[in-house]
C-alpha cells in the first residue's frame, strides 16, 4: 500500500512543472493584454447622467454578445417594424441621449449592406439610441474617394437634421458583436469604437489606428477638419485622420478588446490610392483640406432618398472634382 501511495503521488506531481508553465504563459497574455489596452487608451464609458428620464448608457435590454451572427451566402432585405423611414429611430421609453448619425460609405457592396443593417438597427435600439442612418454613396466607377464623400455625408446629415451631436463612420463590411460597445460619442476626444476585429485576431494593431468604426462628436470633426478630400483609392485616409486628431491634442479613446469586437465580411480588396504616400508626408494640410474646404470640391449631389432603413445619399464626384481644391494648397 505504502508504495502504491507513493506511485500515485509521483504521478500526480509529474504535471504541477506543466500546470506552472500554463498559469505563467496565461498570466503573462493577461498582463500584456492589459499594458497594450492602456497604452491603447480603452475604457469603458461611464454614465454620468443621473437623470431618471434619460435613457441609461447601458440599459437592461443589452445581451452583451450573446447574439449569433450569421454570415449567410444570400440575404434579403430585413424588416424592422420599429424603424421609420429613412433609417431612424427614436426610443419611445425614455428621453434620447444625443442625437446620432450614423454615416456608411458605400458602393457596390449590397450584400454587405444588407447584413450589416440587418444587425445594426436591433443593436441600436436594444441601447435606445436616437439614431438616423445615412449611406452615401459615390456615383459610377471612377475611383472611390471615401474622405470627400463622409465630408459631404457630414454635411448633408446636418442640413435633414441641426441636432445631430454625435456621428459614426462606419465601413460597411464590419458587424458589431457586443451590444455593451454602445454608440455614443465621448465627450472628451474622438472614439475608435472597432479595436478588435475578427480578421486581425481580435487585437489592436497599433495605437494610431483609426479605421473601421469612429466617432467623433459635432465639435471634434470640425476642429479636426473633417478627413482629407484628396485620397483616390482605398487607403491611408484613416491614417491621415489619425495624424489629424493628433494635431489636434486629442487622445484617441476605445473600447477594451473583449468589447469593441467585430466580424468583418469578406471582400476583394480594392484599389489603393495612388498618392497615399505623397499625402501622408504632407498630413499638416489638414487646416486646408477638409470639411471647410468642401465649396472648393466640384460635387453634385444627385439624390437624397429615405429607403425603409437607411438615407441614400447619391453623390456625383469625378476625379478632376479635387482639382481646385488641389491647386490651392501647392
Amino acid at each position: 500500500m505504502f508504495t502504491r501511495g507513493k506511485f500515485n503521488r509521483l504521478t500526480r506531481n509529474e504535471y504541477i512543472p506543466e500546470i506552472i508553465i500554463i498559469i505563467s504563459i496565461l498570466i503573462i497574455i493577461h498582463v500584456c493584454n492589459t499594458y497594450y489596452e492602456y497604452t491603447g487608451n480603452q475604457y469603458i464609458l461611464i454614465d454620468k447622467n443621473d437623470l431618471n428620464e434619460v435613457c441609461q448608457l447601458y440599459p437592461s435590454t443589452l445581451l452583451g454578445g450573446k447574439e449569433e451572427i450569421i454570415m449567410s451566402e444570400h440575404i434579403e432585405w430585413s424588416d424592422n417594424p420599429n424603424v421609420q423611414k429613412g433609417g431612424i429611430y427614436s426610443p419611445n421609453d425614455c428621453k434620447s441621449r444625443e442625437d446620432l448619425a450614423i454615416i456608411i460609405p458605400f458602393r457596390n457592396r449590397q450584400y454587405h449592406l444588407k447584413l450589416l443593417l440587418k444587425y445594426l438597427h436591433p443593436f441600436l435600439q436594444r441601447q435606445k439610441r436616437s439614431y438616423q442612418i445615412f449611406v452615401v454613396e459615390q456615383i459610377g466607377n471612377i475611383t472611390f474617394n471615401k474622405g470627400a464623400i463622409m465630408n459631404i455625408a457630414f454635411q448633408e446629415a446636418l442640413k435633414i437634421r441641426s441636432s445631430f451631436g454625435c456621428f459614426i463612420f462606419h465601413d460597411v463590411d464590419l458587424l458589431p458583436e457586443n451590444d455593451y460597445n454602445v454608440y455614443e460619442c465621448d465627450p472628451k476626444t474622438p472614439r475608435h469604437l472597432s479595436p478588435a476585429v475578427d480578421e486581425l485576431r481580435y487585437v489592436l494593431m497599433y495605437n494610431h489606428l483609426v479605421g473601421g468604426v469612429l466617432a467623433l462628436n459635432k465639435e471634434q470633426f470640425i476642429k479636426v477638419n473633417g478627413w482629407s478630400n484628396l485620397y483616390w483609392g482605398w487607403g491611408a485616409e484613416d491614417d491621415d485622420m489619425a495624424e489629424r486628431i493628433r494635431n489636434s491634442s486629442y487622445y484617441l479613446s476605445r473600447p477594451p478588446n473583449f468589447i469593441g469586437r467585430y466580424k468583418m465580411i469578406r471582400h476583394e480588396k480594392r484599389e489603393r490610392a495612388v498618392n497615399r504616400y505623397e499625402l501622408l508626408n504632407n498630413w499638416r494640410r489638414y487646416l486646408s483640406d477638409g470639411i471647410k474646404q468642401l465649396d472648393l470640391l466640384s460635387y453634385t449631389i444627385t439624390s437624397v432618398h429615405k429607403e425603409n432603413l437607411y438615407t441614400h445619399i447619391l453623390v456625383n464626384l469625378t476625379r478632376s472634382s479635387t482639382d481646385r481644391l488641389e491647386h490651392s494648397i501647392e
